[in-house]
């Protein structure tokens, strides 16, 4: 399994959205003094959400969709709608129902989102 995460700096408001199969040891290499990248200038982070992918082509797709103006709406929309939920950005995957399409696949294809033991999952069908 693969995760797409988005990163929230805890001292700005920048954020930071990658993918991993093991989102908790990136947040740490993000926060390690090791790190030369981009994020380290707005360290430390903190996971401000998450979602699960079938494999890593899928999260690779998911990463890129939430990267541009069309998934940044997204949650913008979910969060302004939902003014007084804790975490906006997780609740955006933890309300998805299971079976709603959802995005596309660089013009080929749309995601399936399924919950698996509580957790929302996405899945690219191919067409």
């Amino acid at each position: 399994m693969h995760y797409v995460y988005i990163l929230a700096s805890s001292r700005t408001s920048k954020t930071y959205t990658g993918y991993s199969n093991d989102p908790q040891r990136r947040l740490e290499e993000h926060n390690s003094a090791d790190n030369e990248g981009w994020t380290r200038q707005f360290k430390p982070w903190r996971i401000d959400a998450y979602v699960a992918c079938k494999n890593e082509e899928t999260a690779q797709i998911v990463e890129a969709y939430f990267k541009n103006a069309s998934g940044k709406e997204k949650f913008d929309n979910f969060a302004a709608s939902h003014p007084m939920h804790p975490h906006p950005k997780q609740g955006f995957f933890d309300a998805l129902q299971e079976g709603r399409a959802f995005g596309s696949a660089r013009g080929n294809g749309r995601f399936k989102v399924k919950k698996v033991n509580g957790q929302t999952v996405f899945e690219r069908v191919r067409s």
